[in-house]
């Protein structure tokens, strides 16, 4: 398994080092909550039944997203994510709600992190809270996006740019932090 991890950098580097943090184009005390994990063997990944009433998630094998397929959100689509929330730790299992938010519409790209308007205010972000790295997926099922945050009694949901996380795997990649 790999990944990416996200640190605070402190200011009072040396030149070398602000050398090579620049050329991953941080920004200084920036943080990105970022994980890739590569799989060698595949183990069957299941997705349970989730009946959202008006829409239902059939169970069996969870689909596999392809960054080859990824692509930029497009504002004539509507988008949409599936997670879970309202994580609560009982005894030794933890217990989370599935949840289904559609209707988002893609308002613009800032810096790394594509804007999506949800069709509700935001008025609880524990609504949200867990659901950080599940993709978002426009109507014709093209990866856009991975859900990074949401801002309270907005309809704001920030999501991390899959172009930026192609990069930033592919300088992991170039440079053996794999």
């Amino acid at each position: 398994m790999r990944y990416f991890d996200a640190y605070y950098l402190p200011t009072d580097l040396k030149d070398v080092e602000i050398k090579e943090i620049e050329d991953f184009n941080l920004i200084f005390d920036e943080t990105l909550d970022i994980t890739f994990c590569e799989l060698k063997t595949i183990p069957p990944i299941l997705q349970p039944a989730w009946d959202f009433g008006a829409f239902k998630i059939e169970g069996g094998s969870k689909a596999v997203l392809n960054l080859n397929d990824a692509g930029v959100p497009d504002a004539s689509l509507v988008h949409g994510f599936c997670g879970r929330i309202r994580h609560d730790l009982r005894d030794i299992r933890l217990i989370s709600r599935p949840t289904l938010h559609l209707d988002l519409k893609f308002q613009g790209t800032f810096g790394r992190f594509h804007l999506f308007s949800s069709p509700k205010v935001i008025t609880d972000v524990d609504d949200y809270r867990g659901c950080s790295g599940a993709p978002i997926l426009d109507e014709t099922g093209k990866l856009v996006g991975l859900v990074q945050s949401v801002v309270s009694n907005t309809t704001s949901v920030y999501a991390f740019s899959i172009d930026e996380c192609r990069r930033l795997i592919d300088i992991a990649i170039a440079t053996n932090m794999l």
